[in-house]
């Protein structure tokens, strides 16, 4: 079994740029091809624009990565779904926080 160096979560559409860039290569295996494909019907934002919304909402809305990775792999359309995901962050978002995040998500929209 391969030993895992390191780890990092990714998006959705990343793991569907990951997993395309590897079918290129080899045939993917049952597991990768499931994948695939539910990577391909459920991401709502390209691998590049995911990466970047990742980058915006971790440097600039200060978020911890694995929230902005689910932010990103939702793409919720309210205030009040952004706060179900924001939940487990430790810690009370005003009004205006959410409402900033609501913005960047939906500048990156499709």
């Amino acid at each position: 079994m391969p030993k895992v160096v390191s780890e990092k979560p990714i998006s959705i559409p990343q793991l569907k740029k990951i997993l395309e860039e590897i079918g290129k290569n080899k045939d993917l295996n049952s597991i990768e091809s499931l994948s695939l494909d539910y990577a391909t019907k459920f991401s709502k934002v390209s691998a590049e624009d995911a990466e970047k919304l990742i980058k915006e909402l971790t440097e600039e809305e200060g978020l911890p990565s694995e929230i902005a990775v689910q932010l990103v792999n939702i793409m919720p359309t309210t205030l009040d779904e952004i706060r179900v995901i924001l939940a487990p962050v430790s810690k009370t978002f005003p009004t205006e926080k959410v409402e900033s995040i609501k913005r960047r998500l939906d500048s990156y929209r499709e």
